[in-house]
C-alpha cells in the first residue's frame, strides 16, 4: 500500500539516488522536476506548472494561483519560476545534464521558459556543486544572532554578488536602522488595509493538512493557534506588532541584500534564477535568510527601498542573511503530478 503523501515531508524526501534506477528520459525528467518544485515562491502558492518535451521541459505561469493584492503585477510570481528554474537546472547538471535556457517572457498561456536538457561529461560545475542545497533550502522566519559571517562564507557570498552587479546590493551597515524603519512603516500601511488582510489570510493555513501557501508554525505561530490565525488576519489589524517584529528581524540580522531588476517578465526570470542561486549559496554556507518585502509592496515607498540600494534598477526583493536555527519543519508542496501537465 503506498505511503500517504504529507505534503510537509513527502517532496523532501524521496532518495536521490532513485534517479539511477529510471531507464525512459520522462522519467528521468519528472524525477529532476522534484528538485524544481522545492523552489521558494511568493506566499509559497507554487504558481508553475511543467510539460515535459523530447527536448527538455516548458515551464508555465500558472495564473490561477496569483496574487492580485499583495502582488498586482505579478512580480514576485514571476522571479518564483525563475527560481524553480534555477533548482531544475542545478538537480540537471548534478545528475549528468547540460541544460540550454531560453526565455519567452510570455503573454498570460504560453511557455515562460524552455530548458533543453542534453547528457554530458562536463555538466556545470557550479551549478552542481549547489545539488545538496536544494532540499535543506527553507526560508526561515526566526530571530537571527546578528554574529559575523565567517569569513570563507561571506568570500562565497561577495562571490556570488560580484557575478550579478546589477542584482544584488548589500545594504551598508550604516543603513540598516534606516531599513528597518522602512520595513515597519510599510508593515503598518499594508495592515491597515482590509483588502489586504484579507488575501493574506487565506495564504494562511493551520501546520498541517494543506499543500501550498503558509504554514502558521513557519510563521511563529504555536500549534494550538494556528487554526485561529486567518481568522485573526483577516479581523485584526496586527500592523502594530509586525511593525515590531519585522523591525526585530531586521535588526538582527548580519546582512541585508536588495534584489533589483527591471519590472519586464524575462528580467524578473532572470533575477528569480539568480536570486535562487543566491539562496542555495547561503544554505551551503550554513546560513539562513527570509525575505522582508512590505516596502516593495508599497509603490509610494518602493522607490525608497531603490535608494538604498543605490540602484537605478527596480527593487524587487528584501533579504536578510544571518546565522539561526535551522528550520525542522519545511513548508508545504503540492504533488509533482498536480504541476505536471
Amino acid at each position: 500500500m503506498p505511503e500517504q503523501y504529507d505534503p510537509r515531508t513527502t517532496p523532501w524526501s524521496f532518495d536521490d539516488d532513485d534517479f539511477h534506477e529510471l531507464e525512459s528520459p520522462r522519467e528521468q525528467i519528472e524525477f529532476l522536476l522534484r528538485y524544481a518544485v522545492l523552489a521558494p515562491s511568493g506566499h509559497n502558492q507554487q504558481p508553475w506548472s511543467f510539460q515535459i518535451t523530447q527536448q527538455g521541459v516548458e515551464v508555465f505561469a500558472d495564473y490561477t494561483r496569483r496574487l492580485p493584492v499583495i502582488d498586482p503585477a505579478n512580480r514576485e510570481m514571476t522571479m518564483s519560476l525563475g527560481a524553480a528554474i534555477a533548482n531544475l537546472r542545478v538537480a540537471a547538471a548534478h545528475f549528468g545534464f547540460e541544460s540550454t535556457l531560453l526565455f519567452h517572457g510570455g503573454d498570460g498561456t504560453g511557455a515562460v521558459a524552455t530548458i533543453a536538457l542534453r547528457e554530458t561529461s562536463c555538466p556545470d560545475a557550479g551549478m552542481k556543486g549547489l545539488f545538496s542545497a536544494i532540499k535543506r533550502r527553507h526560508t526561515n522566519r526566526t530571530p537571527f544572532d546578528g554574529q559575523s559571517v565567517e569569513p570563507e562564507a561571506l568570500a562565497t557570498l561577495l562571490d556570488l554578488v560580484d557575478r550579478y552587479p546589477e542584482t544584488f546590493h548589500v545594504v551598508f551597515r550604516q543603513d540598516k536602522q534606516r531599513a528597518a524603519d522602512l520595513i515597519a512603516f510599510a508593515d503598518q500601511l499594508l495592515m491597515a488595509d482590509d483588502v489586504y488582510r484579507r488575501e493574506l489570510a487565506a495564504c494562511v493555513h493551520p501546520a498541517n493538512g494543506a499543500d501550498d501557501g503558509l504554514a502558521a508554525d513557519t510563521l511563529g505561530i504555536p500549534a494550538p493557534l494556528g487554526g485561529a490565525a486567518s481568522f485573526v488576519l483577516r479581523h485584526f489589524d496586527l500592523g502594530a506588532l509586525q511593525a515590531r517584529q519585522d523591525r526585530d528581524l531586521t535588526m538582527s540580522a548580519t546582512a541585508l541584500l536588495i534584489v533589483t531588476a527591471d519590472d519586464d517578465s524575462i528580467s524578473l526570470l532572470q533575477a528569480g534564477e539568480a536570486l535562487e542561486y543566491l539562496l542555495l549559496t547561503i544554505t551551503q554556507a550554513g546560513l539562513q535568510y527570509s525575505f522582508l518585502n512590505a516596502p516593495i509592496q508599497r509603490a509610494d515607498l518602493r522607490d525608497r527601498v531603490e535608494m538604498l540600494a543605490g540602484s537605478k534598477r527596480r527593487a524587487q526583493l528584501i533579504v536578510r542573511i544571518g546565522h539561526g536555527q535551522a528550520v525542522t519543519r519545511p513548508s508545504p508542496r503540492r504533488p509533482l503530478e498536480a504541476v505536471v501537465v
